[in-house]
């Protein structure tokens, strides 16, 4: 599907550049809404060309299931609010408070680790309990972590820090294992591949996202302070940075409110997959 292939990528490098480079050109300026436009047109581009070839590259079809649809839209989002994390934090903890990168390097682990620690165990209470509510939850801390790293200042104790990453880290850890078994769990076995793409792709798209964002609200900020302010500045752009992240997050945590019960499919509920997505389509329509 090399059109597909094009569109996507032509349509997502777009806004990255937008996101990137925004403040430089001027948010409102023609070059600025031409990326906008561009992106828009590819990206739909990509929607029409994957609805009619025989072999896309993704199955919009899956699209039309609500729990598959809210399990990808939320995934992007929380990558982008973890990524949002990756990104700023260095800036705070080396240029703002002066830590070597070693010690920088170190405090950066506490989100890691507790992500790593606390996935496994929501993905057992998920399996009794259901994935919407952990998913919910998760997606509610990482936005209050966030919240939290936006208000980190040049006088802000270790602890405050830790704090801060460790709700945030908490959050994304219990939003992980939840969500992805919403999303495979909501796809048929025949398209089991497929859906780990979309969850692969969501990633890569969320983190892309984050480190976007997070820098053109970072530059936009620390662009505009007077420069005779430059540690001030610099503190409240990462609190910008961190700010946008935490509303990535609250809308996540209403679009993870939203999913209806997950409804795990079988081969006996799935008719044999017809070629096509186009007929994917109709099938479920």
């Amino acid at each position: 599907d090399l059109a597909g292939s094009l569109t996507w990528t032509s349509g997502l490098a777009a806004l990255l550049l937008v996101l990137n480079r925004g403040h430089a050109y001027g948010w409102g300026s023609p070059r600025t809404l031409s990326l906008l436009a561009a992106s828009a047109l590819f990206l739909a581009a990509f929607v029409i060309i994957e609805a009619k070839v025989p072999h896309p590259m993704l199955d919009l079809s899956l699209f039309l299931r609500r729990p598959f649809s809210v399990a990808t839209a939320s995934s992007v989002m929380n990558y982008t609010c973890v990524y949002s994390i990756v990104f700023l934090m260095p800036f705070y903890l080396i240029q703002g408070r002066g830590y070597s990168p070693a010690r920088a390097g170190l405090v950066l682990t506490i989100p890691s680790l507790t992500r790593a620690v606390g996935s496994p165990l929501f993905g057992i209470l998920s399996d009794k309990v259901g994935t919407r509510g952990p998913s919910t939850l998760g997606m509610a801390l990482l936005a209050g972590g966030l919240v939290l790293l936006s208000r980190l200042g040049g006088q802000s104790a270790l602890k405050d820090i830790i704090v801060a990453l460790l709700v945030a880290g908490l959050g994304a850890g219990m939003f992980v294992s939840p969500n992805t078994s919403a999303l495979m769990g909501s796809a048929p076995r025949h398209q089991q591949g497929i859906a780990a793409g979309v969850m692969a792709t969501a990633r890569n798209v969320g983190m892309a996202m984050g480190v976007g964002m997070a820098g053109a609200l970072f530059t936009t900020v620390l662009a505009r302070a007077p420069q005779n302010d430059a540690g001030s500045a610099l503190f409240q752009a990462i609190g910008a940075g961190f700010l946008g992240g935490a509303g990535v997050a609250v809308a996540g945590t209403l679009v993870c409110a939203a999913a209806g019960p997950m409804k795990r499919e079988t081969e006996e509920d799935v008719p044999a997959p017809e070629v096509g997505a186009k007929a994917d389509l109709e099938r479920g329509a």
